[in-house]
């Protein structure tokens, strides 16, 4: 998939390294995320259709479930498809209902999660 990526951003060093930077960023967000929410996180990396409205329509259905987007990562693959990342808030008892809703929304979910912090130690000071 990097390969697709850096299709679409070019073939030159300078678009290898905005594309890594961005993963990178992304990657940062979704650990924020994590660490922020106090029942977790569940993470979705689906494929979608490239239409104007496709991620907000599945977005909407997420969001009738009470569930809340966190962070969102979109990149196209070409004219037909769309690969997103999702973090949603985790809400108990919801994650297959969510599953189940993005799939009745026209997304192929290609890997799902539900996570959790389960032990955290601060640095303290010395």
């Amino acid at each position: 998939m990097l390969n697709n990526l850096i299709s679409i951003h070019g073939n030159n060093l300078r678009s290898l390294n905005t594309v890594l930077g961005e993963v990178g960023n992304v990657f940062g967000q979704v650990y924020r995320s994590i660490l922020s929410s106090p029942n977790g996180v569940f993470v979705f990396f689906i494929a979608l259709p490239n239409r104007p409205g496709a991620l907000a329509r599945l977005a909407s259905a997420l969001a009738e479930l009470g569930l809340n987007l966190t962070l969102t990562y979109l990149y196209a693959i070409n004219e037909e498809l769309a690969m997103a990342l999702l973090i949603y808030e985790a809400k108990e008892g919801y994650f297959q209902k969510a599953v189940e809703a993005l799939r009745r929304g026209g997304a192929v979910v290609r890997e799902a999660y539900e996570v959790k912090a389960i032990n955290k130690i601060n640095r303290s000071t010395p």
